[in-house]
C-alpha cells in the first residue's frame, strides 16, 4: 500500500534503516501490491452506448457506491515495481556517493559530543566532591623541606603557582623551605631536589592549584638563581650571585638587598620595588605596573615601564665610575631624583613625546632645551671621576630630573 511505502521511505529518511534495506522493502511490498489479497480495480472496456448499457464516468460521477469490483482480478503491479527497483538502485548509488561523507561527520561530531559529555563529567564529579563530604578533595597542605648545599657552582630554581614566592638569603649552608600547596589530586608529588649542582622545587603544574614558598637560602653559595611566580606576591631579598633572573606575573613585585652582575627581572599586572639593588648588568621590565627604585646601583642599566610611572631615588653611585642608564616610561611619569656633588657628571639625554621636561639639576650646560626634548652636560663632565649618562624618555606624562 501506498502508506507502507511512505512509511518504509520515512523510516529511511530517519536513519532507522539503511538504503538497501529500504530498497528490499520496496521490492517486497511490490510484490505484495500484485498479489490476489488486495481488491484492485480493472476499468471495463468502453462499449457503445445503448439502452441497456452504461456510461462508466457518468455513473462513478453520479454515485461512488456504485463502482463495479472484479473480485480475485489484480491491477497490473509492473509499473510500481519497475519504480520501487529503480529506487532500489538509486538509494544504493546514494549511499554508496554518501557513505564517505556521512563517515566523517559521524567522526566529527562524535568527537565533539565526546569532548563536550567529558567536560560536562568533569565539572559534574567536581561540584560532586565539593559539595558531597563522602568523597574526600584534596585540600590545602603544608610541607616542610631542608636540604643542605654543597660549595662549589651551584643553581638554584624555584617557581611558585598561584601563591606567595617568599625567598630570603641567610648565613648558612641549607635551604629551609615551607611549601603551601593545593594539589589537584591525592598523593600528587612535590619535593625540594638536588640533581647534580642544580637544587629546585620539583613538581608538576597540571597536578596542582596552587603551591607557594617561604624559603630561606644560603645568601651566597649559588651562581645562578631563578625564581618566579605567578598570581602571587615575589619577595627576593638578601642574595648574591652572578646571575639572578626574577620574574613575576599578576603580582607585586619586591627585590631587597641583591647583588648581582647580571639582573634580569620581568613583571606585568602589579607594581615592581626595587630596593638597595648593586648590579653591573640590569634589564628591569614592568608591564602595566608602576616601577619603584632606590638606590639600585647599577652600571649598565634599562628600566622599562609600560602604562605606569618610574620613580627612581638615588643617594649616591658606590660601585662604579661608569653608568649608562635608559629608562622609558609610558603612559606614566618618569620621575627621578639624583644626587649632586663636585665629583659626579651628568649627560643628560630627555624625550617626553606628548609630555614637558623639568630639569632641576645644577651646574649643567645646555646644549638644547626645549619643552619636549633637552640635552644637557654637568659643566665639568669630562674631568668627573664618576660619570653618568642618562637616556630618558617618556610618552603621555611629566619627565622630572631633581
Amino acid at each position: 500500500m501506498p502508506n507502507e511505502k511512505l512509511m518504509i521511505l520515512k523510516m529511511l529518511e530517519e536513519g532507522k534503516i539503511s538504503a538497501k534495506e529500504a530498497g528490499r522493502l520496496l521490492e517486497a511490498a511490490g510484490r505484495e501490491d500484485s498479489g490476489p489479497s488486495y481488491h484492485s480495480y480493472t476499468a471495463p472496456p468502453k462499449q457503445p452506448a445503448s439502452s441497456g448499457s452504461y456510461s462508466s464516468s457518468a455513473s462513478y460521477a453520479g454515485n461512488a457506491n456504485n463502482r463495479p469490483y472484479d473480485e480475485g482480478v489484480s491491477r497490473p503491479a509492473a509499473g510500481l515495481d519497475s519504480f520501487a527497483g529503480d529506487l532500489s538502485r538509486k538509494f544504493d548509488v546514494f549511499a554508496r556517493d554518501l557513505e564517505p561523507k556521512l563517515q566523517r561527520f559521524s567522526e566529527t561530531v562524535v568527537e565533539k559530543t565526546a569532548d563536550i559529555a567529558d567536560r560536562i563529567s568533569r565539572s559534574i564529579e567536581d561540584s560532586r566532591r565539593s559539595a558531597s563530604p563522602s568523597v574526600p578533595r584534596p585540600d590545602g597542605q603544608e610541607k616542610r623541606f631542608e636540604l643542605f648545599v654543597t660549595p662549589g657552582y651551584n643553581e638554584l630554581n624555584i617557581a611558585g603557582l598561584n601563591g606567595d614566592v617568599l625567598i630570603h638569603g641567610y648565613n648558612g649552608d641549607k635551604i629551609s623551605a615551607s611549601v603551601f600547596c593545593k594539589p589537584r589530586r591525592l598523593n600528587a608529588p612535590l619535593s625540594l631536589m638536588r640533581l647534580g649542582n642544580k637544587y629546585f622545587l620539583n613538581y608538576d603544574d597540571d597536578d596542582f592549584d596552587k603551591v607557594a614558598v617561604d624559603a630561606y637560602v644560603p645568601e651566597s653559595m649559588f651562581n645562578v638563581i631563578s625564581v618566579n611566580t605567578i598570581n602571587g606576591l615575589l619577595d627576593v631579598s638578601t642574595l648574591s650571585a652572578e646571575n639572578m633572573s626574577l620574574n613575576n606575573s599578576n603580582g607585586q613585585t619586591k627585590l631587597q638587598s641583591l647583588a648581582a652582575d647580571f639582573l634580569k627581572t620581568e613583571c606585568n599586572n602589579g607594581r615592581l620595588n626595587i630596593g638597595i639593588v648593586k648590579a653591573r648588568n640590569a634589564r628591569v621590565e614592568n608591564f602595566n605596573g608602576a616601577i619603584d627604585v632606590l638606590d639600585l646601583d647599577s652600571s649598565n642599566l634599562k628600566l622599562t615601564s609600560v602604562n605606569g610611572g618610574i620613580v627612581v631615588n638615588m643617594s649616591q653611585y658606590a660601585s662604579f665610575s661608569d653608568y649608562l642608564w635608559d629608562i622609558e616610561s609610558s603612559n606614566g611619569k618618569l620621575t627621578l631624583n639624583l644626587p649632586t656633588y663636585p665629583e659626579l657628571g651628568y649627560h643628560v639625554k630627555a624625550h617626553a613625546s606628548l609630555g614637558q621636561i623639568r630639569v632641576g639639576l645644577t651646574n649643567l650646560n645646555y646644549l638644547f632645551n626645549s619643552s619636549s626634548l633637552t640635552e644637557a652636560k654637568s659643566i665639568n663632565f669630562d674631568h668627573c671621576p664618576k660619570k653618568v649618562k642618562l637616556a630618558l624618555e617618556t610618552s603621555n606624562a611629566t619627565l622630572q630630573i631633581n
